[in-house]
């Protein structure tokens, strides 16, 4: 099919960061073919986007799409208590295949609305992970169109060896309840089919998840790395989320979790580390020379109490940052541009020399080109140059937002909250137009969910219940970590 775009502003993030007035845009299946002033050419499709933006479409690097169900629910919890009821390690799960499709889809859709072209999803299925439950995953996003980086997030570990101070915390009676925990070649068995079933097909790629460093064993973390090496796959891992997690590196491995990670051989550049908001400038050293990346959440970060990520030492210590939403139960939205505005406020109560403070435009670029290197897709994405996939959304600027019209990177930075994204075009195929997505039936799909809401909730009571009981030992456990923390470190970036 071919597609033209009359008239626009183009905003292109080519090496040049060329701002287009009136130019044109052609599209022939998944790729973008011309770029320039007064296209004439016959099209299937014309688009007149005279008063309107053509932008590369946003990436949302980091989400956890199982979590939708979770939407408006936790609220004054740290990471680590949270999770008893995000992720719980008592009585969840399994759910149908049509409740993993539909909460998929749900965020799905308010992406695409959203102008996000492409996703990395890091997901989990509980109790376990199957091949038929993670076909709805990818099946959602097919169908609606979105490209889509999609991960199995599992650990060999067991609960009790997750977290430190388990033995001394949580009574002999639970330790049986939380000790189990996946088969190591099960797992390898699930990622390889698949990655048989949907690696590179339909515009999706699978990454490889070990969860956490400290929910996995070294073994089952090398044997990923030997997996993604095999197929040639992005990897993701969460580090240095939290307080807690500063102690669990020393605990664990007598040194940070990043050193250690290093010291195994599995910090590449293939690795994008979730978070980071804990790292000391040695760990952020190692990162940038491995040439890996950091996935930076702000909102999510804020909403846990986790604390706020040392942006700027990042990016000078050659770390590649991507932005990401995190999860609907730590975020309750998947808006990017909520996301770069708080990662560009964000960044100035960190550090008081306000010259050295990132650009609107350096910011909005970690929602646009740094995540090619992170999904590895650096051939295909990042800005909208000729060859490259049209990866695009088209942005109304006669709006309130853009009016009056001054720096069109800070508009879009401070200003813009998604409400006037109206086209929207992944690798050639228009997913909304005029605010109408177009290949699934919205309401109906609403509609639906709703309808098994009720029934979910009503499961979901019973695992709070259960996971309650383990909270007054989980919370004594992170006290204890917070006590540690506190006296063997002070301010990690004074």
């Amino acid at each position: 099919m071919k597609i033209l775009l009359k008239n626009a502003k183009i905003l292109t993030f080519d090496p040049e960061d060329k701002i287009l007035e009136r130019a044109d845009l052609l599209i022939e299946g998944r790729k973008i073919t011309r770029i320039g002033y007064r296209i004439e050419e016959s099209a299937d499709k014309i688009i007149d986007c005279t008063d309107k933006l053509v932008m590369p479409g946003l990436v949302n690097a980091h989400l956890h799409s199982d979590e939708n169900m979770f939407r408006g629910r936790f609220d004054n919890l740290p990471l680590e208590p949270w999770m008893l009821y995000s992720c719980p390690p008592l009585d969840y799960g399994p759910f149908s295949h049509r409740l993993i499709y539909l909460r998929t889809m749900i965020g799905a859709m308010e992406m695409v609305k959203k102008g996000i072209t492409c996703v990395q999803d890091d997901v989990s299925e509980c109790p376990k992970a199957t091949v038929k439950g993670y076909d709805q995953v990818f099946q959602a996003y097919k169908d609606i169109g979105l490209k889509g980086n999609i991960a199995v997030n599992m650990g060999d570990r067991a609960f009790m060896d997750r977290l430190p101070y388990t033995k001394d915390c949580i009574p002999g009676q639970y330790h049986g309840l939380l000790s189990s925990h996946p088969d190591p070649d099960e797992m390898i068995e699930t990622y390889e089919e698949v990655i048989r079933r949907w690696d590179r097909k339909d515009g999706m790629r699978v990454v490889f998840s070990t969860s956490a460093p400290q929910r996995c064993t070294d073994e089952y973390l090398m044997r990923g790395l030997k997996t993604a090496l095999k197929y040639d796959l992005p990897m993701h891992t969460h580090i240095l989320e939290t307080r807690m997690q500063r102690a669990t590196g020393p605990e664990f491995y007598g040194a940070s979790i990043v050193k250690h990670i290093k010291d195994i051989g599995f910090l590449t550049d293939r690795l994008t580390i979730i978070h980071g908001v804990w790292m000391d400038e040695e760990d952020m050293r190692m990162i940038g020379e491995a040439g890996a990346s950091v996935a930076h959440n702000p909102v999510s970060n804020l909403k846990l109490g986790s604390g706020i990520m040392p942006l700027r030492r990042m990016v000078q210590n050659n770390v590649n940052v991507v932005l990401g939403t995190d999860g609907m139960s730590s975020n309750d939205g998947y808006s990017m541009f909520e996301t770069v505005k708080f990662a560009a406020l964000l960044q100035k109560v960190m550090d008081a020399d306000y010259k050295t403070w990132l650009d609107a435009r350096s910011i909005l670029k970690m929602a646009i080109q740094t995540p090619a290197h992170s999904l590895r897709r650096t051939e295909e994405m990042g800005s909208l140059e000729e060859g490259k996939d049209a990866d695009i959304a088209v942005i109304n600027l006669k709006s309130e937002a853009f009016t009056p019209l001054n720096d069109i990177y800070k508009h879009l930075v401070y200003c813009e909250d998604g409400s006037d994204v109206e086209t929207v075009i992944s690798a050639g195929r228009i997913l909304m137009e005029n605010r109408n997505i177009l290949n699934v039936d919205e309401n109906a799909l609403i509609e639906e969910l709703q309808a098994m809401t009720g029934e979910f909730q009503e499961r979901f009571k019973d695992t709070v219940e259960k996971n309650d009981a383990l909270m007054p030992y989980v919370d004594r456990i992170y006290e204890k970590c917070i006590r540690q923390y506190e006296d063997c470190t002070c301010n990690l970036f004074v």
